[in-house]
This record gives C-alpha cells, structure tokens and sequence, in this order.
C-alpha cells in the first residue's frame, strides 16, 4: 500500500513538473520555429488567423498558411502549435491532459 502511494505521488509531482515546462510562454525550440501549448480560443479560417490562450492566461496570435491542419479541431481543444518567427502555424497537435490513476482501494 505504502508503495502504491510513493509510486502515485511520483507520478503525480512528474506529471505536474512537465505540466509546467509544457505551458510556460512561447518556447523557443530553434532560431525560426516556436511552440505554444494552451486552449484554442478562436479560429477563423476565412480570414486565416487564430487565437492561443496559454496557462499562464498569455494570449498568441497566429496566422494560418494551411487551414488543413486545424481540420476537426474546434475552439475550446487544447493544442500545440509550432510557429515560424512571423507567426505562420507550421504544425498543429491535439494535446490531452493525461489522466493519473485512481488510489482507491
């Protein structure tokens, strides 16, 4: 019992660490590309642009060159986007949270 415990509050202070790297600011992943995690606020796919809201209530605007990559995404999904530095959308992620298992007996 007293493991499954040690093994749960691991798992949960890991899944907590990495839910802090994932939604930091805009992370920078190489000199013309960036990644931003968070909730799809809006999307317009005539006028080509959209909206991020982050954890940290940080909003990222964007622009769309390919509207097929936003296909079967709606606004409220929590995505990952890779951005060049103008703020073209260059890949696109559905992301979940994961679920932690259950410590009842």
């Amino acid at each position: 019992m007293a493991a499954k415990l040690i093994v749960l509050f691991a798992m949960l202070l890991g899944a907590l660490s990495l839910a802090t790297i994932v939604a930091a600011s805009p992370e920078q992943t190489d000199k013309n590309s960036y990644v931003v995690t968070g909730t799809l606020q809006e999307l317009d796919l005539e006028k080509a642009s959209g909206k991020i809201k982050t954890d940290l209530e940080q909003t990222v605007a964007f622009t769309l060159t390919r509207p097929d990559l936003f296909k079967g995404l709606s606004v409220g999904k929590r995505i990952t986007v890779r951005l060049n530095d103008q703020g073209q959308v260059i890949k696109v992620m559905e992301t979940t949270i994961p679920e932690l298992p259950s410590i009842e007996k």
